[in-house]
């Protein structure tokens, strides 16, 4: 048997949800309890994060972390400290941990 780890990140209100076949890009209503998905393929990563982290170059992670905020900008910049920036930065930083 094996056991797969399946994070979730929160910038927010927009999270990044793992799932075994990828991660889907989710923004939450004000109450966290109700969500819309993003269905533009640009943003739905066809793995689980965590089999992203520290696999990644430097180039491709800013890449990729620019990508992930390109259609939720918006819900990002006014929900999370920081906004846009801050979050492309952070999973940046995520991606280059290893394991």
């Amino acid at each position: 048997m094996e056991e797969k780890k399946l994070s979730s990140l929160f910038f927010g209100n927009v999270v990044l949800e793992s799932h075994i076949m990828g991660t889907d890009i989710r923004v939450f209503g004000p109450n966290m309890c109700g969500y819309s998905m993003r269905p533009t393929p640009d943003i739905t990563l066809s793995a689980p994060l965590n089999e992203l982290k520290g696999t990644l170059s430097q180039d491709h992670a800013e890449a990729l972390a620019k990508d992930v905020f390109k259609y939720v900008a918006e819900e990002v910049n006014e929900n999370y400290p920081g906004g846009r920036e801050r979050a492309e930065k952070e999973l940046t930083d995520w991606f280059m941990q290893s394991g």
